[in-house]
Formats: C-alpha cells, structure tokens, sequence
C-alpha cells in the first residue's frame, strides 16, 4: 500500500471511530417465542409476510410450527426456501419478487446467517429499487428503512441477528461482498430454543 493509501485508510479509519458513539445502532428487540409472532404483527397491522429460509430448514420442518401458527392467525405467509450458503444475488432478486407480487409487509429470515442476511439484502433492495445490490456494497449506502425484519436464528455462533452487515454473492462475477448500514439490523430477534 502506497503511503497516500494507507494516510487516506487511517485518517478514515479515526474518522469512523470517532463518529461511531453517535450513529444510530441499536439491538433488536429480543422475543423468546416463535407463537409471540403473530401478536406482532396484528399489533403492526401485517397481514403478508415474507419468510426466508432454505429446502434445509424446511426438509427438517423447522419453520412449520411458526408457518401454522401465523396460518391459525391469519397472516398469510409467503415461502422463498431456495436461499443457497453464502446468498446470491438471484436469491435476492426472485425473493424480492415473491415479497413485491404477493404485496407483502414484512420480512422473516430463518436459519442461519444466509437466510438471514438475504432478508437483510431483499429489504434493501426493497427500500432502494432502483439501486442495485453492487451499487450497495460497502459501509452506509442503503440509507433508508426497510421493511420490518424477524431475524430466527437456528446456528449459534453467526450473529447475523444483530449485526449490520449482509454478505452477497454476485450471481454473474461470483464476487462476494458485504453490504453494511443501520437499517439492515432486524427489528427483532426470536431466541426460541424450541
């Protein structure tokens, strides 16, 4: 790294650090229960909501207490189950047009870091129609409120509930990046070791 790299790198770098006490983080709001749900959404007044997971959680029947529930609750909700490991940019966009068609007003991601952060990735494509998941990539580029998202973590360890970030794949360039900005921390986080 050439000298005026690496004096831009720090000085952003003390910039960042300096400015984080006062940007907007926040954590989720923690709910114990998968059946606390549907209580949320009436409250919000969702009928529509969007779940993403993948043919793994779903082949195991993981989600199908919370679908039944939101089912007996009535609150139809929409399945994408094809998000892969390490999310594409396909999964986003045919998520994002199952959310679109079916006029849906939330978004749920189940499973694991994948699920959650193409919920992350779909909201802000959501909230940015007409800016691309590429133009996204790096720190504070969504800038605007996504749709409410449920983060149902099923692994430990990834922590995709309660960060920032979301990691995509390019579906053409099989290049990975993050996209990273407040709005994508969910608004709540279901911990149910059920």
């Amino acid at each position: 790294m050439n000298p005026i790299q690496k004096f831009y790198c720090r000085i952003y770098q003390s910039v960042l650090h300096l400015a984080l006490p006062f940007l907007p983080y926040r954590k989720p709001e923690i709910l114990s229960s998968i059946f606390a749900l549907p209580d949320l959404f009436h409250e919000k007044k969702i009928s529509t909501v969007l779940l993403i997971t993948d043919k793994s959680i779903r082949s195991f029947g993981l989600s199908f207490p919370l679908e039944q529930e939101l089912k007996n609750q009535d609150i139809e909700c929409i399945i994408y189950d094809d998000t892969v490991p390490n999310p594409t940019s396909d999964n986003v966009e045919e998520a994002r047009k199952l959310y679109i068609d079916h006029h849906c007003e939330a978004l749920i991601g189940f499973g694991g870091g994948s699920s959650i952060d193409c919920a992350k990735a779909v909201g802000a494509r959501i909230a940015r129609p007409k800016k691309s998941l590429a133009k996204m990539e790096g720190i504070l580029k969504v800038l605007k409120r996504i749709p409410l998202l449920v983060a149902i973590p099923t692994t430990a360890g990834t922590g995709s509930e309660t960060t920032l970030a979301a990691v995509i794949v390019d579906s053409k360039t099989r290049h990975k990046y993050p996209i990273n900005d407040f709005p994508l921390i969910p608004r709540y986080a279901v911990l149910d070791p059920y």
